[in-house]
């Protein structure tokens, strides 16, 4: 028997992700994006150590850690957004305009509110089959974001949400996996 080159049977594949995808919380879709969406499990792995040790050997190796995060690029600038991209946002007295509304962060030092964390995050993409896949994160924190204006463009929004464990659900333990990879057939 010939193995096959490609890795593809005779028939097209099925599991091929497609489009930029759809970043949500909870049922909520965050907003366009430009570019499409990135997710890196952040896995780190140890090979344990020992004296005479020369290379890397099988059976020694442990994950020793995830940082898994979802990484794109925002379009759009809702009212919606401002409290998902500054973590614990309230809204506070413009005083200079009437009828606006203005949003402030934590001070730095703050430790964060259970409710200052997104909960429910979804990176969903289409299967070639038609079917869905999606990477959950049921806690999580957006760590990191930036606003680029440009000429003749949208602004870019560029953001890193973390996934975070989250210590008070059913069954988690400290080694527990922060996220999870789920095949759907529909949204």
């Amino acid at each position: 028997m010939t193995a096959p080159l490609t890795g593809y049977t005779s028939a097209l594949p099925t599991d091929v992700l497609m489009d930029s995808g759809v970043l949500y919380v909870g049922a909520t879709v965050i907003g366009a994006t430009l570019g499409g969406l990135k997710f890196d499990p952040g896995t780190e792995y140890r090979n344990v150590e020992f004296d005479g040790k020369r290379s890397p050997v099988r059976g020694l190796d442990r994950k020793s850690a995830v940082m898994p995060k979802l990484t794109g690029t925002l379009i759009q600038l809702s009212t919606t957004n401002v409290a998902q991209i500054e973590p614990g946002a309230t809204t506070v007295a413009t005083g200079a305009w009437t009828g606006s509304t203005s949003y402030q962060g934590k001070a730095s030092g703050t430790l964060l509110a259970s409710g200052d964390y997104l909960t429910d995050v979804r990176a969903i993409w289409l299967r070639g089959s038609g079917a869905f896949v999606q990477v959950r994160f049921p806690a999580a924190l957006l760590v990191k974001y930036d606003m680029t204006s440009q000429d003749a463009a949208e602004i870019a929004i560029a953001f890193e949400i973390e996934a975070r464990l989250d210590m008070a659900a059913s069954g988690v333990t400290i080694g527990s996996m922060p996220y999870r990879i789920e095949y759907l057939a529909s949204v």
